[in-house]
């Protein structure tokens, strides 16, 4: 059976038709998991045509496949993906999300951008540059978010010290990398944690360049930032002593996975 893939965005009208498995069919792949989060979505869309734009000749020396993975199975969100993506299904959770997506395209590397992230110009170019160098490794960017400038200072620096990255931080690794340490963790919670703790023992070189992606702060300022930053430290605590991704999971978003 024939795969046809249309990535229109970013190749223009032509679509990639393969045999169900192709070998590096892209250089690649932003995969953006998703929860009905269409408004924030329709923002990221806007956000990757002006990156497209800007770029578009280092863009053409790379393909690159975009791939919204849905946890909620919102025909609205399907709608509005329509032909700006490839569209997936999944089980709720961000490491079960970007594991269907990995696992549905062949590419050489990943992006994972959340909904509401807004990766910069500086921080594409720089992406697509590794790409195109051809060195097998993994990392993020820095992040910011609006008014909350200390907040994000202490993220970045503590990642950058202790090589753990966050989601907010705009994740890219080499896919080769995986099959070193057991692959993609496929976790309703703490994927990012986990990820980066696996990518420690890999080959790979650790990267985190002072570029920036903005993050949206609304979790913060509806939780307040010093509960946010102590919830957020318990649920890594509780997962560091042993507790299990789908338990978090349950008492981060007051339901199942």
């Amino acid at each position: 059976r024939q795969m046809c893939i249309r990535d229109s965005r970013l190749n223009g009208e032509r679509a990639h038709c393969d045999a169900m498995s192709i070998t590096h069919a892209y250089d690649v792949a932003i995969i953006v998991p998703v929860y009905n989060d269409d408004a924030a979505l329709a923002g990221l869309f806007e956000q990757l045509d002006l990156l497209y734009s800007v770029k578009e000749t280092c863009r053409r020396m790379c393909r690159v496949a975009l791939l919204v993975v849905d946890g909620a199975a919102n025909p609205a969100t399907a709608e509005l993906v329509g032909a700006e993506a490839r569209y997936l299904n999944s089980e709720p959770g961000r490491g079960n999300q970007i594991a269907v997506g990995i696992d549905a395209v062949d590419a050489a590397w990943v992006w994972i951008l959340h909904a509401d992230t807004r990766p910069s110009v500086e921080a594409f170019e720089h992406l697509l540059g590794l790409v195109l160098g051809g060195q097998a490794g993994w990392g993020r960017f820095d992040v910011r978010m609006e008014k909350l400038g200390l907040v994000a200072w202490l993220m970045n620096w503590r990642s950058r010290l202790t090589r753990i990255c966050t989601g907010d931080q705009a994740m890219f690794f080499a896919t080769g990398l995986l099959s070193e340490v057991g692959g993609f963790p496929a976790q309703p919670l703490m994927e990012d944690i986990e990820l980066s703790k696996r990518l420690k023992r890999s080959s790979g070189v650790f990267m985190a360049p002072s570029l920036a992606v903005r993050a949206s702060p609304r979790r913060w300022r509806q939780r307040g930032v010093l509960r946010t930053i102590g919830h957020m430290w318990w649920m890594r605590l509780r997962y560091f002593l042993g507790a299990s991704p789908g338990a978090l999971y349950a008492a981060y978003y007051g339901r199942p996975p």
